[in-house]
């Protein structure tokens, strides 16, 4: 749990407040998974930025 915080707080300053937010309370109520799967779906979508692509 604490390396998915670790890695949300690294993305922090790329993403909306209230995303972040969620992110945050679905780690602290257990929800694992749903925080993974948040987390990929921004690195994934930053990626994508970084090679120049607009469509997600």
């Amino acid at each position: 749990m604490e390396e998915l915080m670790k890695e949300l707080n690294s993305i922090k300053k790329y993403i909306p407040y209230n995303t972040y937010r969620t992110i945050k309370g679905q780690v602290k109520s257990g929800n694992v998974e749903a925080a993974r799967t948040g987390i990929n779906k921004i690195k994934k979508r930053a990626e994508g930025q970084k090679h120049g692509h607009t469509c997600n």
